[in-house]
């Protein structure tokens, strides 16, 4: 089986509150070759458009109105064990990463969170996935 992880295509779906990392997210990601499929800014609409979109990735703030991303990741999780939810905070204390862990998040990134990092945390969640049948090569 090749290594080779093509984000070209997959869909995701952007959950924090700030509007300034959405949009940074938004361009990093398209740029990786991810379409974007929604943005959000609270728990609830987060979890509203992963029903209605069913996307491949998530990346979810800690920190937001009304549920928070550990909330919202045991929801998801309810959902979809095959869904890759990336955690992004500046709230990366030691207890929210085992918190994210032990709720089944792919992977935590701290902000202010840099290209290199993301696209590897997520090409290593979609391999990982690959590996035991969670998510099909990309078409592209």
């Amino acid at each position: 089986m090749s290594d080779d992880v093509r984000l070209t295509g997959r869909t995701v779906i952007i959950a924090d509150d700030d509007d300034l990392t959405r949009g940074l997210l938004r361009s990093l990601l398209r740029v990786a070759g991810l379409e974007v499929v929604a943005e959000t800014g609270t728990g609830e609409r987060t979890i509203a458009a992963y029903e209605r979109l069913r996307p491949e990735i998530v990346c979810l703030d800690i920190d937001m109105p009304d549920l928070n991303g550990l909330e919202v990741l045991s929801r998801i999780r309810t959902m979809s064990a095959e869904t890759i939810i990336i955690m992004i905070s500046g709230e990366t204390t030691a207890e929210n990463i085992r918190k994210a862990v032990e709720a089944k998040a792919d992977g935590v990134i701290a902000k202010p969170f840099n290209t290199a990092r993301l696209t590897s945390t997520i090409e290593q969640s979609v391999r990982k996935r690959r590996a035991v049948g969670g998510l099909p090569q990309s078409e592209s």
